[in-house]
């Protein structure tokens, strides 16, 4: 920026003026001549401010570290664990020794239709072949391989059984037949213990109930 002034030969210098308070902190320029003029020009000196000290930012705690922030998508979101149900597979079956059945299905705790992660079912008197297992309440398919000593595989023949569960039971049996899918049977083990107990009760009372009328009998033919 250009100054204007009618001064001519100005010569460069300062001038504090003992008028003007603070005459120390504010000091003044001005341009002199030979004819005994003079321009005055105020400039403020610059000084260090040290009433005021530097802000610093404290962290929060409810504060969300964006660059370590992981998103999880709803696949990835712990899912919850619902209500167990343990359920049992029979099949009456004969094999050859050393001969094994397995069950294998397509979640991953029946393997995935994998052979290799098959459940193995243990051999009993009767070749009744059973498999015990804690699964979620749903439906799920599978199917019953027998693996073969050499290692070879055969698939129980026809579609692939499906079995539903639900929240409300706690114990069911499932019985398979190897060759025909329409004679599986699933049997609620509580609902037949429960009606067992009634079966029981009222058998019970029958028997109480006869011997009653026997020992009526008995008096009145005294």
């Amino acid at each position: 920026m250009a100054l204007n002034t009618s001064c001519s030969n100005p010569i460069l210098g300062t001038h504090l003026p003992n008028s003007v308070p603070n005459a120390s902190n504010t000091p003044n320029f001005f341009f002199t001549t030979n004819h005994n003029k003079a321009c005055n020009f105020g400039f403020p000196r610059l000084v260090q401010n040290k009433g005021l000290l530097p802000l610093h930012a404290l962290p929060s705690k409810t504060m969300v570290d964006l660059d370590n922030l992981v998103l999880k998508t709803p696949e990835e979101q712990p899912k919850e664990e619902g209500k167990i149900i343990n359920v049992k597979f029979q099949m009456h079956r004969n094999c050859k020794f050393g001969e094994q059945f397995l069950v294998v299905g397509s979640d991953p705790m029946f393997g995935s239709w994998n052979p290799a992660k098959a459940i193995p079912m243990a051999w009993s008197e009767g070749h009744v072949w059973t498999a015990e297992m804690a699964v979620p309440a749903g439906k799920f398919q599978y199917k019953i391989i027998l693996k073969r000593r050499n290692g070879d595989i055969v698939w129980q023949p026809g579609p692939d059984r499906l079995v539903q569960t639900w929240e409300a039971m706690n114990r069911i049996t499932v019985c398979e037949d190897w060759e025909n899918s329409k004679l599986q049977t699933v049997t609620d083990d509580d609902e037949k213990v429960s009606n067992t107990s009634v079966e029981d009760e009222h058998g019970q009372t029958d028997k109480d109930s006869k011997m009653e009328s026997e020992i009526a009998n008995l008096a009145e033919n005294r």
